[in-house]
């Protein structure tokens, strides 16, 4: 009968997830929707960020009536 468990400690560790600071994301932001259309694409090669980055900072920066049903409690 075979283990499925590994026979060592794993040879590649896990990568750390980064962390972005408020600022940095204000900044991106800003910078994102400042630039003309075709250099969008070149700010997120940069930074190495997507789209979705984006999207969910500028969403997290500028609330709406939408966020306040995600912070209520669920109906009964």
């Amino acid at each position: 009968m075979t283990s499925t468990s590994p026979a060592g400690p794993d040879p590649a560790s896990r990568p750390k997830r980064r962390t972005f600071d408020p600022e940095y994301k204000l900044r991106i932001v800003a910078e994102y929707d400042a630039a003309p259309k075709n250099e969008k694409g070149a700010i997120l090669r940069r930074e190495r960020l997507y789209h979705s980055h984006v999207k969910e900072w500028r969403a997290a920066r500028t609330p709406g009536p939408w966020r306040s049903w995600s912070t209520s409690a669920p109906a009964r």
